[in-house]
């Protein structure tokens, strides 16, 4: 997919794209990238992200988000590792010199660190309109989304209608052997194919 258009590629990123209600997909060989690259196209060095204490872009990437693309993290506790929107309330950063910009809220669904924890829909819905009122981006690890609408019955696109992008992995629910992708609108998805060259990830036919 990264010389021209493969067509299997195309039709898997397409699919994945329609069944999450977003207007593209870009397939990356990894959940890590496709999280990673979804920080980046959102945040600029010097910007800050929320993200509860115990999930997988804080724990499990290396702090990649630091590493590659300059950008720090502010971790918050939830009860029983589901965040509700009274504990965001108040952290934005205000405008100053001296400190960095908040400018993304980050969850995990199902959340790894939690014992597979669904985080409910009504949380979700009420963070990301919180995030978007205030100016923010919102961005879901939904490395394991699958399994979210199959223990509840709640569509993809009806979880992935709240956030602005929306990372999927292939290997998890649906067992396959390789691959995530990121879903979102357009713009991004087309910015979002320039840092998977950056990061490696654009896997040559």
């Amino acid at each position: 997919d990264v010389i021209d258009i493969d067509p299997t590629c195309e039709r898997l990123q397409k699919m994945t794209a329609e069944i999450l209600g977003k207007e593209a997909a870009i397939f990356m060989p990894s959940g890590t990238m496709t999280n990673q690259v979804g920080v980046r196209i959102h945040c600029k060095p010097g910007d800050e992200f929320l993200c509860e204490v115990g999930c997988h872009i804080y724990n499990y990437e290396q702090g990649a988000f630091a590493q590659l693309s300059g950008v720090v993290s502010r971790t918050v506790e939830g009860k029983g590792s589901v965040l509700h929107v009274d504990q965001l309330r108040g952290l934005i950063r205000p405008d100053n010199d001296h400190l960095v910009r908040t400018r993304l809220v980050c969850l995990e669904n199902t959340h790894n660190r939690g014992a597979g924890k669904i985080q409910p829909i009504e949380n979700v819905a009420d963070i990301c309109q919180w995030a978007h009122d205030a100016g923010l981006k919102a961005h879901l690890d939904g490395a394991r989304l699958w399994n979210a609408t199959a223990a509840t019955g709640i569509s993809e696109a009806e979880w992935s209608k709240h956030f602005d992008t929306v990372s999927v992995c292939f290997s998890k629910g649906l067992g396959a052997p390789v691959g995530s992708a990121l879903a979102g609108p357009k713009d991004a998805i087309k910015e979002a194919r320039r840092h998977r060259k950056l990061f490696g990830g654009a896997m040559r036919q």
